[in-house]
């Protein structure tokens, strides 16, 4: 015969240190009335089948101070169940509009059994990890409130197609090796993707959403799963891109499933330039190598910088992540110069602002970290400008700068007047190894000579100014790269 209950009164059942379920039907049928309240503290429920018979129908609200474990069926119609236990269905469960409540708290709680189970509206507490051993289903309201929800290798289907079926506080659903967070759709969203990294694998747990916008409001699956670490590490080497690509996030990647339909969807990727580096593409695992995508819209939305890519409709293989092109470094054109003579580089640079700029070597330039330096070699000289973005992409370029020297360079007149601008005569090579240079007055007699090119004559004899007017200079020198001593001859001014 069985049984009948309704409770329109809280009805307490207590048992403290009860090894097994305080309540259990034993293939009874139990019935919550609206308004009804069955409370079970601290110990567990126990929903049992005999003979085919077992049911729990619930109009009213049941609180369990632990776990429910379903062996037979459990409908409901508007009701709300509540339990700081485990969840463990094996049978059959239909809330029709309810609620359940995973009011652990603290107390990680599992989603378990043999049957998966289909929520209407499930709701997170504030707390522990709430850990699925099955897959699970959701068609109404998922709110995660503070909670990580962990799918773990199993997925969590959110059947309602809305776009605001999903809410959090700080919750996030995590995966791993397969399983994922998923949401039927029917617009073109935006669908938000409240995904991080599971807390009990590879370290503390990272919060980065992904943004599904269908192109179409054909109805349609979406899953998403965020894999922190290189994605190397699961055999999809960070350095393996085509000609486009430069750089490939290698802090974490997210696994996209499509997994009915065929809709093309905007991708919309989030994340922290602090932590994660400064990105401007998107990247997709295919043909074993990772391939660019299309041109990214940079945005920002839900605390993060975002990249937009429209249109995606492969999404074989799964694997998805942030990445960097190349950008175009361009030197210059080669220069010729004679020995003592300047150039200013003028590169062009496809970096983003803020990216380092350094040339190399790192002598007879003005600046070696800014794009356009002053470059006044004495010999040949092969110039290299490295620019590395914010995501670490480097991009060189070379130009070379050709000096020539067809004799010796040496000034026809000087201004020993003390305000710095040539104050002194001397030879302007800077590619001399042997010089021997004298200076001669109009009668004649030597005023100066030297065999030091790096210092020339200040206008001076014995401590005496020299008058203005013209001198003459006689020189033998030595180029570097020669072997023969040459000679020369000519006139210098001495002007005040």
């Amino acid at each position: 015969m069985r049984k009948f209950y309704s409770f329109v009164i809280c009805t307490v059942l207590c048992a403290p240190g009860f090894a097994q379920a305080l309540f259990n039907n034993k293939g009874a049928d139990i019935y919550v009335t609206n308004g009804g309240f069955v409370i079970v503290k601290t110990n567990s429920l126990q929903n049992d089948q005999i003979s085919g018979a077992g049911q729990i129908n619930n109009q009213g609200t049941i609180i369990v101070e632990g776990s429910i474990t379903n062996n037979a069926n459990i409908v409901g119609s508007g009701d709300t169940i509540k339990l700081t236990g485990d969840w463990v269905n094996n049978n059959s469960y239909a809330g029709n509009n309810s609620w359940v409540y995973f009011d652990g708290g603290p107390q990680v709680q599992n989603i378990a059994g043999s049957a998966v189970t289909t929520f209407d509206n499930l709701d997170l507490s504030v707390g522990a990890r709430k850990f699925q051993s099955i897959s699970a289903i959701t068609t109404g309201l998922l709110n995660l409130n503070n909670s990580e929800l962990a799918t773990d290798v199993f997925d969590m289907l959110v059947a309602n197609p809305s776009t605001t079926a999903i809410s959090r506080g700080t919750g996030y659903a995590s995966s791993y090796n397969g399983g994922a967070l998923q949401q039927i759709t029917n617009s073109t969203g935006p669908y938000i993707f409240p995904v991080g990294s599971p807390s009990y694998h590879n370290g503390p747990s990272i919060y980065r959403p992904i943004a599904m916008a269908p192109t179409t409001a054909a109805t349609d699956t979406f899953g998403v799963c965020l894999v922190k670490g290189d994605a190397t590490n699961d055999g999809y080497n960070t350095k393996t891109v085509d000609k486009i690509l430069c750089l490939v996030n290698p802090n974490f990647y997210h696994r996209l499933y499509n997994g009915s339909g065929a809709a093309a969807a905007d991708l919309t990727m989030y994340f922290n330039p602090t932590t994660d580096g400064e990105w401007t593409d998107e990247a997709h695992w295919m043909n074993n190598e990772w391939n660019y995508i299309a041109p990214a819209t940079a945005g920002a939305g839900l605390g993060f910088s975002s990249l937009t890519v429209p249109g995606i409709s492969n999404f074989n293989p799964n694997p998805f992540a942030l990445a960097s092109k190349k950008f175009p470094v361009v030197a210059g054109p080669d220069v010729i110069l004679q020995e003592g003579q300047s150039t200013t580089f003028n590169p062009t640079i496809g970096a983003t602002p803020g990216s380092s700029i350094v040339w190399s070597p790192d002598f007879d330039l003005t600046c070696t970290t800014c794009a356009d330096p002053t470059a006044n070699p004495n010999i040949t000289t092969k110039y290299t400008i490295s620019v590395t973005d914010g995501a670490g992409c480097k991009i060189s370029d070379s130009l070379t700068v050709n000096v020539t020297s067809t004799g010796l360079l040496i000034p026809t007149g000087f201004s020993p007047n003390g305000d710095g601008v040539n104050d002194v005569f001397h030879v302007l090579n800077k590619n001399l190894v042997k010089l021997d240079l004298a200076v001669f007055d109009r009668w004649g007699v030597k005023v100066y000579e030297t065999t030091d090119w790096t210092v020339g004559w200040d206008g001076t004899y014995k401590g005496m100014k020299q008058e203005i007017g013209t001198y003459v200079w006689e020189c033998s020198y030595q180029l570097i790269g020669e072997s023969e001593l040459k000679s020369g001859k000519g006139n210098v001014t001495l002007l005040r």
